[in-house]
Parts: structure tokens; C-alpha cells; sequence
């Protein structure tokens, strides 16, 4: 796999951008985040009819996600809120990231936007995807 990342800031604000290859030489990632942010974690598997894409969204309300499916990407955008606890006066360990997540992945076949569907349940997104039909070609001998 290759990796090219370029760090810059607008208005202030530190952003990556991170793009990632994987052995099909197809783009398959585009991950845009704040130097504050966090990135869930997900999978893409495939079935004879259908690409899913499970996300990892432990700590999100479902009604906080932007979801956007396009013939040959899912865009995803939200933010997991670190929750308030009062009276804290000292934080021993501290590993679970919070803020803004944006990512964009390219998928590595078409599919029908307007038949995704997406599901929330114990802290993963699971978005069912149909693959596109592919007419037969009518090439006459």
C-alpha cells in the first residue's frame, strides 16, 4: 500500500490530507480531518448482489451523521462529543479520541445510490450498497 499525506492550515485550523493505494492501483481513500479529529474505523465486503461498508461509530448519535452515497463513494461527516463529567480534577489515561471526522471512500465497484440502504446498531453503521446492474452489451457478429 502507498501512502501520500500533506499537512496545511486554513483559517487557522491544522487539516491532513491523507490518500492511500492499495494493490488494485485504484484510489481508494480520502481522509480529511482536523489535527483534533478522530477517524472511525471501517470495512467493505461484498456479497453476490450487494458492497457493505461497516463503520465503526461507537459514542455517535446516528442523528449527528451526514451521510452522502455516490455512484463510486460514501462521504461520511459528523462529530463524536466527548462526554461532560463534572467535577473532573485530574485525567490519568486518556486514549479514546473525539471531534469532527470527514471521510470520503472511493468504492472499488459502482453501485445504486438510490438503493443504499443504512443501519445503526451497538455502535456500528452498516451501509448496504447494490451493486449496479451492468446491461448486457448487444454487440451483433
Amino acid at each position: 500500500m502507498k501512502c501520500f499525506a500533506v499537512d496545511y492550515n486554513i483559517d487557522g485550523i491544522q487539516k491532513s490530507l491523507k490518500i492511500v493505494w492499495g494493490s488494485s492501483r485504484r484510489y481508494e481513500l480520502l481522509h480529511i480531518h482536523s489535527s483534533h479529529g478522530w477517524s472511525p474505523s471501517w470495512d467493505i465486503y461484498e456479497t453476490e448482489e450487494d458492497l457493505i461498508m461497516m463503520v465503526e461509530m461507537a459514542g455517535v448519535e446516528i442523528d449527528d451523521v451526514d451521510i452522502n452515497v455516490g455512484r463510486e463513494r460514501v462521504e461520511f461527516r459528523g462529530n463524536r462529543c466527548r462526554p461532560s463529567e463534572r467535577k473532573v480534577t485530574r485525567i490519568h489515561h486518556m486514549e479514546i479520541d473525539f471531534g469532527p471526522y470527514h471521510q470520503i471512500i472511493a468504492l472499488p465497484e459502482p453501485v445504486d445510490p438510490n438503493g443504499a440502504t443504512v443501519t445503526y446498531r451497538d455502535g456500528f453503521l452498516l451501509i448496504r450498497l447494490p451493486k449496479e446492474v451492468k446491461m448486457a452489451s448487444s454487440n451483433p457478429r
